[in-house]
């Protein structure tokens, strides 16, 4: 079967039309995306933050997080550097003041009488969930929003990872993120060991939006800044991982320790903020050693797994991940994620 056959498109559409990779990014307009910590919204003065190529502004209005185009429709200037005003925003140029709703409400140049109905700003979905805003720039996103159910559960100690932002799309970020076979070699003492490089057999499939996968048996070192905290003797401390992939930007890692009973939880989500960047937000869990200084320890190893993985990906060319297979060599097995993930990214790049 030909991909014009499988998507329902004709050979001139491919042949002439977008790529893949273009079709993909204008595929994610439909679905939820992660801009910005719950933390990071006040309830008195917006922030801006950028999805899609788009300035967007967030801002809390009737108790509710909302999502406008950063520009007002009078002189275009960013409302992020407004304010909050009677459960409206404030430009802070000629003092517009736009409602929850989009619609301008008062001019104060013209004593707030006479407003064109043109006077209001493009609106966009938005929701809080899981510690994060997200937002949808189509307003009918194709999924339901990713879920982390341990955030609030009192027996695991939750922190924030600072933000930080990648020049590389958001696929290659998340493939990254569950890419088994650079553990050894990028990750070496740390993750992995390079005289144990071969990725075991692990099962994947489907779920719903989801694609969950697992990591059946991993040796970690138990001198690494996330397992200091853990009652070991000082070998290796072995690990088994499932991962849920909330298609197409966010994953629920959920790391087990049979023989201590105990568990680590990574909740990573990337905003694609353009075709070739990328911003990161990531949640750090355990139910383990819940004081501040082992909190110190968990934010230093994932600054030091961060820094190991920065060069590598920021290298890969293409920027985008390529949806055609055979434009890079796949091998059976090691590379089964990657296989899946952008056989479903292919499939969000021609539904719409």
């Amino acid at each position: 079967m030909t991909v014009a056959d499988q998507y329902n498109v004709t050979e001139d559409e491919i042949r002439f039309g977008r790529s893949d990779e273009e079709r993909l990014y204008q595929a994610l307009f439909d679905y939820w995306h992660p801009v910005a910590y719950s933390s990071q919204l006040g309830e008195d003065k917006p922030i801006s933050a950028t999805l899609l190529d788009e300035q967007i502004v967030l801002v809390r209005l009737d108790g509710e997080v909302r999502a406008f185009r950063d520009l007002c429709v009078h002189r275009g200037t960013a409302l992020s550097l407004g304010w909050v005003e009677d459960e409206s925003l404030r430009c802070a140029y000629h003092g517009w003041k736009y409602g929850p709703d989009g619609m301008c409400t008062e001019i104060p140049s013209r004593f707030g009488t006479r407003i064109p109905k043109r006077a209001r700003l493009t609106r966009y979905a938005a929701a809080e969930a899981a510690g994060l805003i997200w937002v949808c720039m189509s307003g009918e996103p194709r999924f339901p929003l990713p879920e982390f159910p341990y955030r609030d559960d009192p027996g695991f100690k939750v922190i924030e990872v600072p933000s930080y932002d990648w020049n590389c799309s958001m696929p290659r970020r998340i493939e990254n993120y569950v890419d088994f076979a650079h553990f050894a070699w990028v990750h070496d003492g740390v993750l992995g060991d390079r005289d144990q490089p071969e990725v075991p057999d692990h099962g994947i499939g489907r779920v719903g939006h989801e694609l969950r996968f697992d990591h059946p048996h991993m040796a970690e070192p138990a001198d690494s800044g996330k397992n200091k905290g853990l009652e070991s003797d000082g070998r290796p401390v072995d690990v088994q991982i499932d991962y849920r992939l909330f298609m197409p930007n966010t994953i629920l890692l959920d790391q087990s320790i049979p023989e201590l009973d105990q568990r680590y939880l990574l909740f990573f989500t990337v905003c694609p903020t353009g075709r070739k960047t990328s911003r990161c937000f990531t949640f750090m869990g355990r139910d383990y050693s819940l004081d501040h200084e082992t909190d110190r320890d968990m934010l230093d190893f994932n600054a030091l797994v961060i820094g190991q993985d920065l060069p590598i990906v920021q290298s890969q060319r293409p920027e985008e991940l390529p949806m055609d297979l055979s434009a890079e060599v796949q091998i059976k097995g090691s590379d089964r994620v990657a296989v899946e993930y952008r056989r479903w990214l292919k499939e969000l790049a021609y539904s719409t």
